[in-house]
């Protein structure tokens, strides 16, 4: 009876001990894959500064900032700027307008944000100061 005993628990102890194997095995598999996953999917993308030819930057971008702005168009715009900002005040919306005007150009086949600080537009007056 005794030796009963001890093979049962030795037996659930084998399985529990498999089972708990399998699982951080498999989650570590998971997470493994998913990074190679998001790193063929969102990794060497770059943002480049142009001003009259000359580049100013050219930084990578992390996976993990890649696939944040890559999947909002406004965490892009705020992105942009925050990079932009040190060497002009963008005088346009980065996105809509910035684009036609060829002040950004997203390029998607060799993952490059290309800001040409030469198609900036001039700022815009702002109304006249009212006469006290």
């Amino acid at each position: 009876m005794n030796d009963l005993i001890w093979s049962s628990i030795i037996a659930i102890s084998q399985n529990l001990i498999a089972s708990f194997l399998a699982v951080v095995f498999g989650i570590a598999f998971t997470q493994f894959v998913r990074h190679r996953w998001d790193e063929h999917r969102y990794g060497r993308w770059y943002v480049i500064i142009k001003n009259k030819e000359e580049i100013k930057v050219n930084r990578a971008i992390s996976v993990r900032k890649a696939k944040e702005i890559l999947d909002e168009p406004a965490d892009l715009s705020v992105f942009l700027k925050g990079v932009v900002s040190p060497y002009a005040l963008l005088n346009c919306d980065i996105i809509g307008k910035g684009e036609r005007l060829g002040l950004l150009i997203r390029d998607d086949i060799n993952r490059q944000f290309i800001i040409d600080l030469d198609k900036n537009p001039p700022r815009e007056g702002r109304g006249t100061q009212a006469a006290l």
